[in-house]
């Protein structure tokens, strides 16, 4: 797990990416693979151009948001239902993102952070105190992590 259910986004949400061909976990921050432009802006169900994920690399890349569903692997060619009671999505699916707000994640790169710290991207949907050369903030910390990892974050990505 990987999100907890205490958060807050008052619709402040991204509907218009679609999530890249693996699966991940739900919590970390999404940046740009590939972004369109012009009519490649979430008007429609087929703007492939738009599309985000999990980057290795965080130098440079635009922060998107943090991720609200599973992204669960096919299971099969011709039985794959998605778990739509948990939100559960499957790779090149659209994805929702929270832009801000607060949300409580384990996706938390490091042992000490203190209240107030700065959270930037970090490799692999992660997030950190310590900023990677070129990677972008992305909110800062509400609280230190709890026994299992946990703390909440406030998200501000413009």
């Amino acid at each position: 797990m990987a999100l907890k259910p205490d958060r807050e986004y008052n619709e402040v949400t991204d509907i218009t990416n679609f999530w890249t061909t693996v699966a991940a976990e739900n919590g970390g921050c999404a940046g740009v693979v590939t972004q369109g432009s012009g009519a490649a802006m979430g008007q429609n169900i087929v703007d492939e151009a738009n599309v985000v994920g999990y980057i290795a690399n965080p130098s440079g890349v635009i922060a998107k948001g943090i991720l609200l569903q599973t992204v669960s692997a096919v299971m099969s060619a011709t039985r794959d239902f998605p778990n739509f009671e948990n939100g559960e999505i499957r790779p090149s699916d659209k994805c929702t993102l929270v832009k801000k707000g607060f949300v409580v994640t384990d996706m938390i790169v490091g042992t000490t952070h203190s209240v107030g710290d700065a959270a930037y991207l970090a490799a692999s949907g992660k997030i950190s105190k310590t900023q990677a050369t070129g990677a972008p903030q992305v909110g800062r910390f509400e609280t230190t992590k709890d026994a299992n990892g946990f703390a909440r974050v406030s998200i501000d990505i413009t």
